[in-house]
C-alpha cells in the first residue's frame, strides 16, 4: 500500500478541532447536548486506503458512532469525498444546501468549474453518494451547538454555504469562498460563476466574526472580520474582476 494521506488534528477551542486532511480541512464541533458535529469530510482517499475521517476520529479516541450531525459546505469531492462511509456507520443526519444536495445524492453530476482564464477545472474523482436529511436555505438557523447560521455563498459552487457558529464571539467557516495557501489570499482557483463569487464575498463583509476558518490554507484566529473587510476583501474582489470567466 502506498503512503497514507497526511493527517493532522489541531485544537482551535476547547470544543472545536480542525482536521487537516491532506490539502483540505474538515472540522469537529463538540457540544455537551448535541454531541460531535462534523463539518465536511475531505477528498476521497486512494483506493484501498482507510477512510481519512475515520482515521482522524480514531486518533481522537472516537468512533463514527460519536458523530451525531454532518454539515456540508458544498458538493465538491474535496468536501464530501469520504462522507459515504462516515454516514453509513454513524447514521448521522446530513445538512447541506438544496442546490448541492442533488450532487451528493447522485441525482446530478458535479457542475463544471472554470479557472479565471476560462479553462475547465480538474477532473472530478468518484465519491460515494449519501442521503441528505436537511436541505438548508440562506439564513436558516441550525439549532445545534448554540446556533449555527447557514449563509448562502455561491460562486465556487452554486450551492455553497458558509456557516457562522454563534460561540467564541462568532466563528465563520468560510468554505471555498476564500483560500489562504502559503499566506496567499485568493479566491478558489476554479469557480462556477465569478460574478456570484464576488457578491458572496461582499455579503460576508456584513457579518461579525472573531475567527475565519478556511478549507484550504491558514485561518484568521482573531479580529477576523476587520482583517477580512479592510485587507482581504479588496484584493479578493479584484481577483474576481480580473477573470475572463463570468
Amino acid at each position: 500500500m502506498s503512503a497514507l494521506e497526511p493527517l493532522e488534528i489541531v485544537q482551535l477551542e476547547d470544543d472545536l478541532y480542525q482536521l487537516q486532511l491532506d490539502f483540505v480541512h474538515a472540522f469537529l464541533i463538540h457540544d455537551p447536548i448535541d454531541g460531535w458535529i462534523l463539518i465536511d469530510t475531505g477528498y476521497p482517499v486512494k483506493r484501498g486506503h482507510p477512510n481519512i475521517v475515520i482515521r482522524a476520529l480514531q486518533k481522537m479516541n472516537l468512533t463514527t458512532s460519536a458523530i451525531k450531525q454532518i454539515l456540508v459546505t458544498h458538493g465538491h469531492p474535496d468536501h464530501v469525498g469520504n462522507i459515504g462511509e462516515v454516514e453509513a456507520q454513524s447514521h448521522a443526519p446530513i445538512w447541506m444546501s438544496q442546490q448541492d444536495a442533488a450532487i451528493l445524492e447522485a441525482f446530478i453530476p458535479v457542475r463544471p468549474i472554470y479557472t479565471p482564464a476560462g479553462d475547465p477545472g480538474k477532473q472530478i474523482p468518484f465519491f460515494s453518494p449519501a442521503p441528505v436529511t436537511h436541505r438548508l436555505v440562506d439564513g436558516e438557523q441550525i439549532p445545534l451547538a448554540g446556533g449555527i447560521t447557514a449563509i448562502a455563498t455561491p460562486g465556487h459552487s452554486a450551492g455553497q454555504l458558509s456557516f457562522l457558529w454563534h460561540r467564541h464571539h462568532n466563528i465563520l467557516f468560510a468554505a471555498d469562498t476564500i483560500t489562504n495557501v502559503d499566506h496567499h489570499v485568493m479566491i478558489a482557483p476554479s469557480n462556477e460563476n465569478y460574478t456570484t463569487a464576488r457578491a458572496s464575498l461582499k455579503k460576508l463583509a456584513n457579518y461579525s466574526f472573531d475567527q475565519l476558518l478556511v478549507s484550504h490554507g491558514a485561518d484568521l484566529l482573531s479580529n477576523a472580520d476587520q482583517i477580512f473587510q479592510q485587507k482581504w476583501l479588496p484584493e479578493l474582489i479584484a481577483q474576481t474582476l480580473n477573470s475572463k470567466q463570468k
